[in-house]
């Protein structure tokens, strides 16, 4: 059963690139991951000014933040 879950792509403690992008826009920061998350989990993350931020995990350590 183990073979069927998706890899795990961010691990706690990771330093994580967040993205997000919009019409027009995109923003890219660092921050580090609270928790461990499998491509396409909700995963929160504690950007480098402290503030925490939601986004879904993506490979690679990216998580995208969707506005």
């Amino acid at each position: 059963l183990s073979a069927l879950k998706a890899p795990q792509v961010i691990a706690a403690g990771d330093m994580v690139r967040v993205v997000s992008a919009g019409q027009g826009f995109s923003v890219s920061l660092t921050g580090q991951a609270l928790s461990a998350a499998q491509d396409g989990q909700r995963v929160r993350v504690r950007t480098d000014a402290g503030k925490v931020v939601s986004g879904i995990a993506r490979p690679g350590r990216v998580v995208e933040v969707v506005l």
